[in-house]
């Protein structure tokens, strides 16, 4: 007898279970009679394929549509090469340097740069670079290569979209990592 009154409450309970899930069925209920219809939920059908509005990939999830291409390429190349040149000044004043430089930074990465000395940069010529490698999917980060009078250096490059200027994210030696 008792298992006879929890089927009701089963029923009632796996119902609910599918309605909160999204289940599409649930999103409409028909009105009873011979001609039912359906009742939609409100803001339903706002937008669909057909109403004349762009339903680009970033519509619903605000993610950038981003591409890399020549121009891609060619930007942020003069934005490594701009930075690096800027970083390879151990020779002037602190405020000077980081005041130049902090215009390419990335805010995170320029809250750490105000305390790099610039006299502690151990190279003042850069001989080669910027080449630059990114991952085959990713057209928002790259790294820069760099050759130098100390060695090889990199420099990581981020932007936040498409028309978003590159901003460096680190600058550091390759022979440390």
């Amino acid at each position: 007898m008792r298992k006879l009154q929890l089927a009701p409450a089963v029923l009632a309970g796996t119902l609910l279970l599918a309605a909160c899930a999204g289940d599409p069925a649930a999103t409409t209920a028909t009105a009873p009679g011979p001609a039912a219809t359906p009742i939609e939920t409100p803001g339903a059908g706002e937008h669909s394929a057909g109403d004349g509005h762009d339903h680009g990939g970033n519509e619903h999830y605000g993610v950038p549509e981003v591409t890399w291409d020549a121009g891609a390429e060619a930007q942020v190349k003069e934005t490594a090469a701009t930075a690096m040149a800027l970083f390879a000044r151990p020779e002037v004043p602190e405020q000077q340097w980081f005041s130049e430089l902090a215009p390419l930074l990335s805010p995170e990465y320029a809250e750490d740069a105000k305390y790099i000395d610039p006299a502690r940069v151990p190279f003042n010529k850069i001989t080669d670079g910027p080449a630059i490698s990114r991952e085959a999917q990713n057209p928002l980060t790259v790294t820069a290569s760099f050759f130098t009078n100390n060695g090889p250096w990199e420099m990581m490059l981020h932007r936040l979209g498409q028309n978003e200027p590159w901003l460096v994210t680190s600058i550091s030696s390759a022979a440390s990592q």
